[in-house]
């Protein structure tokens, strides 16, 4: 009879990924090996195959973690005793150090959507990511469709347009604000004044912005002020600003 494991399947894959997380900060997202995460993890290189057969691999299997991470945290923002609209605007008060995983997320989950990694990567993780990524999705669609049964929103409006467009205009704003940011953290960083990781304030832009964007919308209880300071007030009672 064969002896048993030393450590089980599931045990081995958090000892990759914990060896690959420590590999990457050592070097890049990018520049790290197959053998060194091996060696790191103390494992073989067939045990490491069992869990993932590439960088692309390990690449994903991070990033799933990472997102895995950043869903829980809105699925708790998204349960709150708050309205539909307050529930959107309080995704882009969260403080980004309280979504963060690793501290090369923002590498590591460039090169998760980069065409090239997921070509290479096997169909279990890329599947992996799918499946985490439709239910991140089909949790903000169930929280709007919740509030706007309820009587939240008024008016005649195609409820499924609403809320495709609710989604997809905040969600955009949201990463588009954040790329511009990424540009100017260039020069922040060079000036030794990067604030990316701050939590944004009630009158920051984009939040003006965001503001602007939801109220368009006929709401029961439009955003205003008050609503924004008591939403800031919330996330922080609740650790996440």
């Amino acid at each position: 009879m064969a002896p048993a494991p030393k450590y089980s399947h599931q045990k081995q894959l958090e000892m990759i990924l914990d060896a690959a997380e420590e590999c990457i900060k050592a070097s890049s997202v990018m520049d790290f090996t197959m053998a060194k995460v091996a060696r790191t993890a103390g494992l073989s290189m067939g045990s490491v195959y069992k869990h993932v057969q590439s960088k692309e691999d390990i690449i994903l299997a991070l990033a799933h973690s990472s997102f895995l991470h950043v869903s829980k945290i809105f699925d708790q923002v998204l349960a709150l005793p708050i309205t539909t609209p307050e529930k959107v605007l309080a995704i882009s008060l969260i403080a980004p150090r309280k979504l963060q995983y690793f501290v090369f997320d923002n590498d590591l989950l460039s090169y998760a959507v980069n065409e090239a990694v997921i070509s290479r990567a096997s169909n279990i993780w890329t599947e992996k990511m799918i499946v985490a990524n439709n239910a991140c999705e089909q949790s903000f669609k169930l929280a709007l469709t919740e509030g706007i049964n309820s009587g939240e929103l008024i008016g005649e409006l195609n409820l499924s347009h609403a809320i495709e467009e609710i989604i997809l205009g905040s969600w955009a704003m949201c990463v588009g604000y954040d790329q511009v940011q990424r540009v100017k953290q260039i020069k922040q960083i060079g000036e030794g004044t990067d604030s990316l990781m701050d939590p944004l304030i009630e009158s920051d832009p984009i939040i003006r912005s965001s503001i602007r964007f939801l109220n368009s919308y006929p709401w029961q209880k439009p955003l205003t002020e008050e609503s924004v300071k008591a939403l800031i007030y919330t996330l922080t009672d609740i650790n996440l600003r």
